[in-house]
């Protein structure tokens, strides 16, 4: 049964959309051009565009990461909305006062050598920077971008080193330009024989990672505990005033071992290699490849988990038996993961970039969850 044509209106907005920018093209030619479409099917008509954003792929490309990591489209929201970080400071809930101060976050970039919070990293790996920057200044190192390359490395991990060149992306209240530790390295410059700098450690910083702990996560008044159950006493900063507990420390160590654990690409999962008994007793088997069709011109082919063998169409119903099984809803299929539901009116294509996060290459397969689609047409 093919699926239920989309609105009217989606593809109306979109091809008036597609005349414009195709009028606009041709008009300047070497204008940018940055366009907005709603189905992931129209993007191939405007390939021509220097940046293409569809609603569609983006919203159901949110909503699997925030099934994988919750407030994720918050975090992402918070940082796309300009805002003072002054809102509900006078509400005497403590939570919304916090949301309100974190919503001053954006994202700034700066150069590395022209650089307080980043300057003195060059040589050092990403990870090192990025660890030490925000235990020091408060500020989320989030990505780079080489002085020859149009593309933003976004965490490119411990095997990056940062270049004096580099384009740093970090998270901050404010760009380091109106900050106070710009102010105070000015002023430490223009009286460096008459007074010593302390060290901005003491002033205040509000960080939506520091505050929210949403990727970084702040181990005040806790343990950390390795495999073999023993607990690990986390140093702290004893006689500092104004500085919260630290966290474990990133080092730069030259270890050959340390650095090939650290290949995404490997593989490092143990039940990676042969189906775990609970694979096989619920009849799943998986491999890793590229999904054998796409669902639009335009699709990028992402490495993921699939099945052994193609599922019938009559199994993908869960609420009616057929030849293969006799099982007429969820509960009785004993999934041993938490179900995902996704309500929505029609499958469109965009669900495939809520699916393809779901089942990424490098997820664990014992934490695959179900993906269960309520469809209002079938």
């Amino acid at each position: 049964m093919e699926s239920a044509p989309p609105p009217p209106h989606f593809h109306l907005l979109d091809h008036q959309t597609i005349l414009r920018a195709w009028a606009v093209k041709d008009f300047a030619p070497n204008c940018p051009l940055y366009v907005q479409v709603l189905k992931p099917e129209n993007k191939f008509h405007i390939k021509f565009a220097d940046h293409v954003v569809c609603e569609e792929e983006f919203k159901y490309a949110m909503l699997a990461l925030n099934c994988i990591c919750p407030a994720t489209s918050t975090l992402i929201t918070l940082l796309v909305h300009t805002s003072r970080g002054q809102e509900g400071q006078q509400s005497p809930e403590q939570w919304q006062k916090m949301y309100g101060r974190c919503s001053g976050n954006e994202v700034y970039h700066i150069n590395l050598e022209e650089s307080v919070f980043f300057a003195e990293y060059e040589g050092k790996s990403f990870t090192y920077a990025s660890f030490h920057a925000h235990k020091k200044f408060g500020v989320c190192l989030i990505g780079v971008r080489r002085e020859d390359n149009k593309n933003i490395l976004l965490n490119p991990g411990p095997r990056y080193i940062m270049s004096s060149s580099d384009i740093c992306f970090y998270i901050n209240i404010t760009k380091e330009e109106n900050s106070a530790f710009k102010k105070q390295e000015q002023h430490r410059k223009n009286h460096t024989s008459r007074s010593f700098y302390q060290g901005p450690s003491r002033l205040p910083v509000h960080s939506i990672i520091a505050s929210m702990g949403t990727v970084a996560i702040d181990l005040q008044d806790t343990g950390c505990r390795s495999s073999g159950g023993t607990t690990l006493s986390l140093p702290s900063d004893t006689g500092k005033v104004g500085r919260r507990p630290s966290i474990a420390p990133v080092l730069e160590v030259a270890d050959s071992s340390a650095i090939h654990s650290c290949d995404l690409l490997s593989d490092q999962s143990e039940d990676e290699t042969t189906p775990s008994d609970e694979d096989v007793s619920n009849g799943l088997e998986y491999l890793k490849g590229y999904p054998p069709y796409s669902p639009y011109i335009g699709s990028s082919p992402t490495f993921c988990h699939l099945l052994h063998e193609k599922v019938p169409f009559c199994c993908l119903r869960l609420d009616e038996r057929c030849q293969h099984n006799y099982y007429e809803d969820a509960k009785a299929y004993g999934f041993k993961n938490k179900i995902i539901i996704v309500a929505a009116e029609t499958a469109g294509n965009g669900l495939y970039n809520f699916i393809v996060p779901l089942r990424a290459y490098y997820r664990p397969k014992k934490e695959l969850n179900p993906i269960v689609l309520l469809l209002d047409n079938p």
